[in-house]
């Protein structure tokens, strides 16, 4: 019983240790949902394709003449059956065949595109996590400092070296810094629900370096047609041109055999009927026409998400340098300077003179500055996720 107990325990422990993005992200691709559909309707395309091949079914029909209404046109009794075949001509199943194996190669890109996109989330959600945790140990430090800094004051206020304005300033910045810690713990819960969610995995805490480096232009792949957004585009406008040729096609794309056995009293006897399409109504004009939009509609629509997706890729990039820039500034110079002060008002800080406002507010910026590095790190992490999806995951 006992080691059953400690084997359950192990289990949890196990389950609920700290994991990696790239396990998430595999978790999140073996659970996901709309993946499993996008990679039925694969299946289920390959099976049109299949089917695509494949000439109509025959058509058989029992035929008698045995049926009296006022006058009979003869005595004679017939009965017959009769077999009918649609035989396409041209290159009519080819077309058709290309146009399934087009709305396969479709589904294939969308499902690229989905994990490409849940890889992106997962991203940006684990290192949200981590840099939010970072956050909250960071402030959870800096309370310690003011409840030490509220016990001086306190104490200065005693012997008259700091105002009851300094000791409820010192009281107010605690409790402030406080209420931020609780509302960072909620937002740090919500977003492991948010991993959770997408993961469908219970995730006690992850486990990721954090490296930040600037990146140029040619440290992204500029490729975009390897884009699976791009290639399901391109593989739609020719799926229409197709469906343009195809309905072309129509004008006279089959025959249809019949062959007819027919017997009555005093013989036996065939009939052979061949039936060609008149294309009177010009309904096949229509419908390649309308193919034919579509197909440019679409090429419009290419090029226009190519555009998109280049100028976005350009914009976080620069987001990305931007956040770099600005958190290797904060973290090498600023802080370090913000540091060397409050070192100093700690120091100068005594009984015999004691400046207990300017301690309190460097120490508030120096928590500011902190958290603004941190928060430049959110933004270099949301600028990576993005870019991670917009370039194929082609970040060198």
């Amino acid at each position: 019983m006992i080691s059953k107990l400690l084997l359950s325990s192990a289990l949890s422990f196990s389950l609920l240790s700290a994991v990696s993005v790239d396990e998430l992200v595999k978790s999140s691709f073996e659970n996901n949902y709309d993946l499993r559909s996008l990679e039925k309707s694969i299946l289920v395309a390959q099976e049109q394709i299949n089917v695509s091949k494949n000439w109509e079914n025959p058509m058989l029909s029992f035929k008698t003449n045995n049926i009296k209404f006022n006058k009979p046109l003869s005595n004679q009794k017939e009965y017959g059956v009769e077999l009918s075949q649609v035989i396409p001509l041209g290159n009519r199943l080819e077309l058709e065949e290309n146009i399934a194996q087009k709305e396969k190669n479709i589904k294939v890109y969308e499902l690229e595109d989905k994990k490409l996109e849940l890889e992106s989330k997962v991203y940006q959600y684990a290192y949200s996590i981590v840099i939010l945790e970072k956050r909250y140990k960071l402030l959870e430090n800096y309370l310690k400092n003011l409840d030490k800094s509220k016990e001086l004051y306190s104490s200065l206020y005693k012997v008259e070296k700091a105002s009851l304005n300094d000791v409820l300033n010192a009281n107010v910045s605690y409790l402030d810094l406080k209420l931020e810690l609780e509302n960072l713990k909620n937002m740090i819960d919500n977003m492991y629900l948010s991993l959770e969610d997408i993961t469908y995995r219970k995730i006690d805490s992850v486990e990721e370096k954090i490296e930040i480096k600037e990146l140029t232009r040619n440290q992204i792949d500029e490729n975009l047609s390897t884009h699976p957004k791009i290639k399901a585009l391109e593989e739609n406008s020719l799926k229409y041109q197709n469906m343009a040729h195809l309905e072309d096609s129509k004008r006279l794309s089959s025959v249809t055999l019949s062959v007819e056995y027919m017997q009555n009293s005093e013989q036996d006897y065939a009939n052979v009927t061949i039936g060609i399409p008149l294309p009177i109504y010009k309904t096949e004009s229509t419908n390649s026409l309308k193919a034919k939009l579509s197909a440019n509609e679409n090429s419009d629509k290419l090029d226009n998400v190519t555009h998109s997706i280049s100028i976005q890729i350009d914009t976080y990039l620069n987001n990305l340098n931007r956040s770099a820039k600005n958190y290797n500034l904060i973290q090498k110079e600023l802080i370090p300077l913000k540091k060397k002060i409050q070192k100093n008002m700690e120091n100068y800080n005594s009984f015999d003179s004691a400046k207990p406002y300017e301690n309190l507010t460097a120490l508030n910026e120096l928590i500011t500055y902190e958290t603004k590095a941190l928060d430049e790190l959110q933004k270099y992490y949301d600028s990576y996720s993005q870019l991670q999806y917009l370039t194929n995951k082609g970040i060198k």
